[in-house]
């Protein structure tokens, strides 16, 4: 009998150990695997249970079948598992909270399990949408257009979450969002009670790798009708946490904060990722790559190009995608499970790499490539110099009407805020009035009562002024002069004094981003004015070198030399090309050779002085050139290349080197 009592206390002591370490509440199935080691039939092994532990006063048996502490809060119902709750989701035009915005809200109430209400609204972001969120979510910018501002429903987004609880699959992501957009309308931001369901799907679902949204949800056999919509996604999640409270339950979590302590200190996942590739792409992909400068292609099974990228090691840059998590980003989703075929183009150097990078981003607008622009639709700043009152606006389109073209610019919105800027300095028209008819006088618009307009058309203006002011304009915005910037600098300043921080905010954007365009439009005139300039870089060709020549800041001819060609043949063909380039004559920067100008530009600028850039005299030497270009160690050549891993986004007259074999020749 005394042994039988000392195996009863140690039976005893193992269940109240087991049970405090589970947040206080067990059941009692999971309890007899523990205290017994046996799966068996409950019905044999409950009375055993019942009778070791009935004269433990510590532990009790609840009406609900569980074994809990008798002093334990949740021994009374206090703190269940959640049923009453509201799951959202929301869908944005980017990552960063402070820079992108909302497009749509999603969120779905849930009382006693079930739901009981839904919200769903599209947001216009008053902003271009990004092409690949429109191919993600299949929201259109169409859709959007029409579409309520944040502000506008603001009101009943809150309304919706009352004081609720907040759940979402990485719910820190969306909070973030509507927090800020809150911010931004005055508003202060939610501080409803929330429960992340990511880090309770890696503490109950530790058998599935990637954690996305989808995968969690096959797991656990959860429906999900559409994704990367704000809606079904809300409802996913909501479904995905009652499934999990399922799990939770067989795990001796019966509360909400037996829930929290079981994720907490459980590393935050990274949702949407790619994550580790070496699953989803085949290793022979890397049989053939080799570890040099060059650009690479990744194709899908009908050969459509979705991402290229450039890289100082290919082989290395490529095996990443198998070893290494790409990171939190919704925008690359897909990506790898769609590779097929990973084409490389090597090249000697990363100026090349990166020139090729452009190029084939241009030719194939991968849908993966995130930075990838739109080149035909870079804007130019137009001033209606022919106009009796000159007009300022963006077009995307030059032509031969007397204006004054600027540009084009790479960024829509800095150009749009340098537009914006100058109305908030001088008070021109911006109707599109031609002044050439009768028609054009009268009736003046809005502008004119709010003192933003001289008015031309009622004959207030005085013409002399108005010029003066364009002539100003026109300076500032090829950085000859920057009153401008101070006069709104002093704007800002009485802006802050007065306690209209939403103006002076607006003020500091439009000055930040006029200022950014300033300075591209000042690299860009730097590089096309420049001296031409030939950079000499090591060649995919054994012992040979690329004589890469810069003429107006395009790459006009590129040549190789191989090691066994002689120095007059080689500047026989870099003359040539010379001579094609002097009569071609200077050629404005258009919207196709924009972003090559830009590389060339900050390329230059960053190895100004090295050894590899040989500025060219007016009649070169050019049997010098390709002495000076050899005698060049291999070192420095390599010394002079670029650091990044990845950059942004093209080649004779056009700015386009053609390949004639193992060569790079000028174009006729």
């Amino acid at each position: 009998m005394a042994e039988a009592g000392v195996a009863y206390e140690q039976l005893r002591q193992r269940a109240y150990r087991f049970i405090r370490q589970h947040g206080g509440v067990v059941p009692e199935d999971v309890l007899i695997r523990h205290v017994f080691g046996s799966a068996g039939n409950k019905r044999l092994w409950a009375p055993l249970l019942r009778q070791v532990l009935s004269d433990d006063e510590r532990i009790t048996l609840r009406s609900d079948g569980c074994w809990a502490l008798r002093d334990d809060r949740r021994n009374g119902h206090q703190v269940p598992l959640p049923v009453d709750f509201v799951a959202l989701d929301v869908e944005t035009t980017g990552l960063r909270p402070a820079r992108h915005r909302m497009i749509e809200f999603g969120a779905v109430r849930y009382r006693d399990g079930r739901p009981v209400e839904r919200m769903a609204v599209l947001l216009n972001p008053e902003r271009r949408l990004p092409a690949y969120i429109a191919q993600l979510t299949g929201i259109r910018e169409a859709m959007l257009v029409t579409a309520p501002t944040f502000r506008q429903v603001a009101d009943q987004i809150l309304a919706f979450l009352g004081e609720d609880l907040l759940i979402g699959y990485n719910l820190a992501f969306d909070l973030d969002f509507l927090n800020m957009e809150l911010r931004r309308v005055g508003r202060a931001p939610v501080v409803n009670e929330s429960l992340d369901v990511l880090p309770l799907a890696r503490r109950l679902v530790p058998e599935v790798g990637r954690l996305t949204l989808d995968v969690v949800c096959r797991a656990l056999a959860v429906p999900q009708t559409q994704r990367h919509r704000a809606l079904p996604d809300a409802e996913a999640t909501a479904q995905l946490f009652l499934a999990l409270a399922e799990r939770a339950r067989a795990n001796g979590l019966h509360d909400l904060d037996s829930l929290r302590r079981a994720s907490a200190g459980v590393a935050p996942a990274v949702v949407e990722a790619v994550a580790r590739g070496r699953a989803l792409l085949d290793r022979a992909h890397l049989e053939r790559i080799p570890e040099r400068p060059g650009v690479y292609l990744m194709r899908d099974g009908q050969g459509r190009v979705l991402y290229v990228g450039k890289a100082k090691n290919l082989r290395r840059r490529v095996s990443s995608y198998y070893s290494q998590p790409l990171g939190y980003t919704r925008k690359m989703d897909g990506l790898l499970e769609s590779v097929a075929e990973i084409e490389v183009v090597e090249t000697g150097s990363e100026l090349e790499a990166l020139l090729l990078e452009s190029q084939f981003i241009h030719r194939y607008r991968p849908p993966y490539n995130s930075q990838q622009r739109n080149h035909e639709s870079y804007p130019y700043i137009k001033v209606e110099l022919a106009n009796p009152w000159p007009r300022v606006m963006l077009t995307r389109q030059r032509a031969d009407d007397g204006a004054c073209y600027l540009g084009p610019f790479r960024s829509t919105a800095a150009a749009r805020a340098a537009v914006e800027l100058i109305h908030e300095v001088y008070p021109l028209r911006t109707c599109s009035r031609s002044f050439r008819t009768a028609k054009s006088y009268g009736s003046p618009c809005l502008q004119l009562a709010l003192g933003r307009c001289l008015g031309p058309c009622v004959g207030r203006a005085d013409r002399e002024e108005y010029r003066r002011m364009v002539r100003e304009l026109l300076a500032f915005l090829r950085g000859e002069r920057d009153d401008v910037i101070d006069v709104l600098h002093r704007q800002l300043t009485a802006a802050a004094e007065r306690l209209d921080f939403e103006r002076a905010a607006r003020l500091r954007d439009l000055i930040r981003r006029a200022h950014g365009l300033i300075l591209a439009q000042q690299l860009v005139d730097e590089t096309v004015g420049r001296a031409p300039v030939v950079v000499v870089t090591p060649s995919p060709e054994e012992g040979a070198r690329e004589f890469l020549l810069i003429v107006h800041g395009r790459l006009w001819a590129q040549v190789r030399a191989p090691a066994g060609e002689r120095d007059d043949a080689v500047a026989a063909r870099l003359r040539a090309a010379w001579e094609r380039a002097q009569a071609a004559g200077s050629w404005p920067v258009d919207q196709e050779s924009l972003d090559q100008v830009h590389i060339i530009g900050r390329w230059l600028r960053q190895h100004a002085g090295h050894p590899s850039v040989i500025e060219l005299p007016g009649q070169p030497d050019w049997l010098e050139v390709v002495r000076l270009g050899r005698s060049l160690p291999e070192t420095t050549l390599l010394a002079g290349q670029l650091d990044e891993e990845d950059a942004p986004p093209d080649r004779e007259g056009t700015g386009v080197p053609i390949v004639l074999g193992g060569d790079t020749a000028t174009g006729e």
